[in-house]
C-alpha cells in the first residue's frame, strides 16, 4: 500500500523554536493567495490590492500510512499555465540543509517591491518538475530540523515548507489570475 498523502497549511504568528504557525489545517487543495492569513476564506472576500503582495502561503507536505521503505526524489515547481502581466510568484529555494530552506515568519502583506525576503526563488514563469527546486522530508514537521533528501519510513514523514506569495505589480489586471499548477514530485519505494 501507497503512502496516504495530504497538502497542510500553517498560519497566524510564528510560535515555537523552530519557529511554525499556531493554526494547522489539513486537507488544503488550493493555494488561494489572498489578503488575509488563513487557509479556509474565500479568497474573493480578501482581494490583493494592486502594489502589495499576498500573505505569505505556508503548504507542506504530510505522509501517513502505507508499506513502503523510504520517501525521496523531493521537487516543487509551477508547473502549468502562465501568471498575468505585472504578477509575480515568490517561493522557497531549494532545500540543501537539515534545517530546511524556510524558516516560518509570521505572515503580513508589503509593498509589491518588499516581498518576504526567505522567498528567493522566482516561480512565475512554468518549469518543468524536472527543474524544481529540491524538497527534503523530515519525522518531526515543515518547520523542524532533520530534513534528509531521502528519508526512512517508520513514522509520519514532512516536506519542508513549500512557502509561496503572490507579488502583484502596478501593471497587473483586476481580477482573478488565471488557475495555474503548482506541483509536488516525490518517489516512495
Amino acid at each position: 500500500m501507497a503512502a496516504t498523502f495530504e497538502f497542510k497549511e500553517d498560519n497566524g504568528a510564528a510560535t515555537g523554536s523552530p519557529t511554525h504557525g499556531t493554526t494547522r489545517t489539513g486537507s488544503r487543495t488550493d493555494v488561494n493567495w489572498k489578503n488575509i492569513d488563513d487557509s479556509t476564506t474565500a479568497y474573493s472576500s480578501y482581494p490583493i490590492s494592486v502594489g502589495f503582495t499576498s500573505y505569505q502561503k505556508n503548504q507542506y507536505g504530510h505522509f501517513t500510512t502505507g508499506t513502503f521503505n523510504n520517501i525521496l526524489g523531493g521537487l516543487f515547481a509551477h508547473t502549468s499555465t502562465a501568471f498575468g502581466t505585472g504578477l509575480t510568484l515568490k517561493g522557497v529555494p531549494a532545500c540543501t540543509t537539515s534545517a530546511g530552506p524556510y524558516t516560518y515568519v509570521t505572515p503580513s502583506v508589503t509593498a509589491y517591491g518588499s516581498p518576504d525576503a526567505g522567498l528567493t526563488t522566482d516561480m512565475t514563469a512554468v518549469t518543468a518538475i524536472a527543474s524544481g527546486v529540491a524538497v527534503w522530508f523530515g519525522p518531526t514537521g515543515p518547520e523542524a530540523t532533520g530534513k534528509a533528501a531521502t528519508q526512512a519510513t517508520g513514522a509520519d514523514q514532512y516536506t519542508n515548507y513549500l512557502t509561496t506569495q503572490l507579488v502583484v505589480g502596478p501593471t497587473a489586471s483586476p481580477g482573478d489570475t488565471a488557475t495555474v499548477t503548482l506541483t509536488l514530485e516525490y518517489q516512495e519505494n
